[in-house]
C-alpha cells in the first residue's frame, strides 16, 4: 500500500459525501456517509480507502458475494487495493457505476467485470395530477404505528425474495438502514392489509439531500396479494402523502427488469427514467 491511499476518517465524511454528490442523481450528505460507515460487519479501517479525489468501499453481502463500490475518479491503485479486498471476502464480485461515469465503468470492463443488470431512477413531477389510490376489495391501508417494526422487516424481506440477488438482512442491519434518525419519517411507512392481514408495504421519506424531493425507499406487496393493484395503490397514496408535505417531485430506484414488474408499474402511474446505473460481476473462482 503506498501514501496516496488512506483509510477515512470520521471528519472525512463531508468529502466522501461531496465525492459521490457529483456522479449520483441526487445528493449525498454525510449522515448517509457515516450510516455506511457503521453498517453491522463494515470496518472503515480495512474495507474503505480515500485517494485522490477518489473513495471506495468494499463490503460483504454473503459468504460468497462482495459489493465495490467507487466514486469520484479512482486511480489504479485503489481499483487494485478494492479488488485484492474483495477477493479475500468472496468470490463473485459486484460493483457498477452511473452512465455519467464512463471512465470507471471502461476500467471495470477492462479488469473483467460483465455487464449483468441496469437500475433505473425514476421521477415524477409532483406538480402534476396523479389518480387518487384506489384500494383492492377487502384491503385497507393504515400509516406506521410502534410496534410495526417487525412487521416491516418482515414483509420486506419475503416480498424481495423475488428480487435479482436478493439480499438477506438481519433484523440488525434493516434496523441500522430504515430506523435511522436522518432518514425515518414514520408518518410516510403504510401498511396495507387484507382482512387483517400484512399484504404489502411502502417505506419512504424525505429525500435526505433534497427536502423537494418524496423518496419511496421500499415498496412490495406479498405474492398471494399481487395483480389487484395494490402496489399501484401503495405509490400513488405516496406521491398524495409527498404533495401534501410541499414536495415537489417523487423518486425511486428500480431494477429495469425486475421479476416482478415494478418499472412496469411505475411507468404506469406516469414515473420516467433520469438515470441509469450499470452493475457489472466478476467472478475469481
Amino acid at each position: 500500500m503506498t501514501e496516496t491511499l488512506h483509510a477515512p476518517r470520521e471528519e472525512d465524511a463531508g468529502d466522501v459525501a461531496q465525492l459521490m454528490s457529483k456522479s449520483w442523481p441526487e445528493p449525498v450528505q454525510a449522515a448517509r456517509v457515516l450510516r455506511d460507515w457503521s453498517f453491522p460487519g463494515v470496518n472503515v479501517e480495512t474495507d474503505a480507502r480515500m485517494g485522490p479525489d477518489s473513495y471506495a468501499l468494499v463490503e460483504s453481502l454473503d459468504d460468497k458475494r462482495v459489493w465495490l463500490g467507487f466514486t469520484g475518479t479512482p486511480t489504479a491503485e485503489l481499483l487494485d487495493w478494492a479488488e485484492l479486498r474483495a477477493a479475500a471476502m468472496g468470490a463473485r464480485l459486484f460493483s457498477g457505476g452511473w452512465a455519467t461515469q464512463e471512465a470507471l465503468l471502461r476500467e471495470l470492463e477492462q479488469r473483467g467485470f460483465r455487464l449483468t443488470r441496469i437500475s433505473h431512477r425514476m421521477t415524477i413531477d409532483l406538480s402534476e395530477p396523479t389518480p387518487d389510490p384506489v384500494w383492492p376489495g377487502g384491503f385497507d391501508a393504515r400509516t406506521f404505528q410502534p410496534g410495526d417494526e417487525q412487521t416491516f422487516y418482515d414483509l420486506h424481506q419475503e416480498t424481495f425474495k423475488d428480487s435479482w440477488e436478493p439480499i438477506e438482512e438481519t433484523y440488525g442491519e434493516w434496523v441500522h438502514q430504515f430506523l435511522a434518525p436522518d432518514a425515518l419519517a414514520p408518518a410516510l411507512w403504510t401498511l396495507a392489509c387484507a382482512d387483517g392481514e400484512p399484504a404489502g408495504f411502502a417505506i419512504c421519506h424525505p429525500h435526505t439531500g433534497d427536502a423537494n424531493l418524496g423518496w419511496v425507499h421500499v415498496l412490495g406487496v406479498r405474492r398471494p396479494f399481487r395483480g389487484r393493484g395494490l402496489g399501484r395503490a401503495l405509490l400513488l397514496r405516496a406521491f398524495a402523502q409527498f404533495r401534501d408535505l410541499g414536495m415537489r417531485r417523487a423518486g425511486l430506484g428500480v431494477d429495469s427488469t425486475s421479476p416482478t414488474g415494478a418499472e412496469k408499474l411505475y411507468a404506469s402511474v406516469g414515473m420516467q427514467v433520469s438515470a441509469r446505473f450499470e452493475i457489472v460481476e466478476k467472478s475469481t473462482a
